[in-house]
């Protein structure tokens, strides 16, 4: 059980990290009222930071689905 958990964990913060690398934007538009556009970038730092929180709290769900996926296959045996 403890290493499917930590496999989970492992494989779930990388895949998401490079998923969000790739698709993740570091510019933001945001339109007025007016229908101008502006955009703005969002510095490198930040732009980590963001992707590193963001594959984090991926991984914590899915260790919870793999941990309730595991009690509720005791549960039926």
């Amino acid at each position: 059980m403890e290493k499917k958990l930590v496999k989970t964990v492992i494989y779930t913060f990388i895949v998401s990290f490079c998923l969000l690398v790739i698709f993740k934007n570091r510019e933001i538009s945001v339109t007025d009222e007016e229908g101008l556009t502006s955009v703005t970038e969002i510095p490198y730092s930040e732009h980590f930071f963001a992707i590193f929180k963001y594959s984090i709290i991926i991984s914590l769900i899915a260790v919870l689905v793999m941990l309730l996926c595991i009690f509720a296959n005791k549960t039926k045996s």
